[in-house]
């Protein structure tokens, strides 16, 4: 859970009111430069101003690829976002505290100022019943945030692959309810010392076939199990990055891989 051609972004203040990942909105923030080394804070932030997208229900996808590494240097658009306040485990019509999500340098950012923002991003273009999701990120705060990935995404729920800065991960199913709140039910948890916390960078990975769930870490199998209770078929591919209570949380994602598992 990178881009070339830059377009003019801003800080999101309002977004459109959604029902489901699969109608989610774009977030776009003032680029901050890309950074040298994990210690580099971001600049100032400017004050934010209104910025909405939302995909058209007759949008194609022209040119999208099913099975590639997105390295963020051509087109971000096949990319669409979804923000969670945490601290109600809701779907909101607007934003928690400041935030952006840009790319910038071949880097895709997110940049939480606020505590409890989950932000979501998940790949429109196709649906996947076995895949395999590969990610490269880079985390800038030494505080504890969650790097996610989701597969088998649909109004019937996903799969999400939760791994913390604190050296632990979860693997739960999601979904959101007929209230707009979003309910999640573990199925299993752990930690690894693979997981390099603070300031580090990760690789992390997860496969979805049939009903087993794999999750990878830095190259390592860290946990694998069979799913016999929501038995998901198919859906989107996603990433996700939370704050809790300390922030800010700045991660940088250097690609994401969608493949054959």
């Amino acid at each position: 859970m990178k881009f070339k051609p830059q377009k003019p972004f801003i800080f999101l203040a309002a977004v459109l009111t959604v029902a489901s990942l699969a109608c989610s909105v774009d977030l776009y923030g003032t680029p901050t430069p890309a950074p040298q080394s994990p210690a580099q804070t971001t600049a100032t932030m400017e004050p934010a101003v209104e910025s909405t997208q939302i995909l058209p229900p007759d949008q194609t996808f022209t040119g999208a690829q099913q099975f590639f590494t997105d390295e963020f240097d051509v087109n971000t658009d096949y990319w669409k976002y979804l923000v969670i306040n945490g601290a109600k485990s809701e779907v909101i019509d607007g934003i928690v505290g400041l935030m952006s999500v840009r790319p910038i340098g071949g880097l895709l950012i997110f940049d939480l100022q606020g505590p409890g923002a989950w932000v979501y991003a998940t790949y429109e273009p196709f649906t996947y019943s076995d895949v395999r999701l590969d990610v490269k990120v880079n985390n800038r705060g030494s505080n504890n945030n969650n790097v996610s990935l989701i597969c088998r995404k649909s109004d019937a729920g996903w799969y999400e692959f939760n791994i913390a800065n604190n050296g632990l991960y979860e693997i739960k199913f999601g979904r959101i309810q007929s209230d707009n709140t979003v309910s999640y039910t573990p199925i299993a948890d752990g930690g690894s010392t693979k997981i390099k916390s603070g300031l580090a960078e990760n690789e992390y990975g997860i496969t979805c076939q049939g009903n087993t769930l794999t999750l990878y870490i830095n190259g390592v199998e860290a946990r694998r199990l069979e799913d016999q209770k929501y038995l998901l078929p198919e859906g989107k591919v996603g990433i996700s990055v939370s704050s809790f209570r300390d922030v800010p949380v700045i991660v940088d994602f250097y690609w994401v891989k969608i493949s054959q598992p």
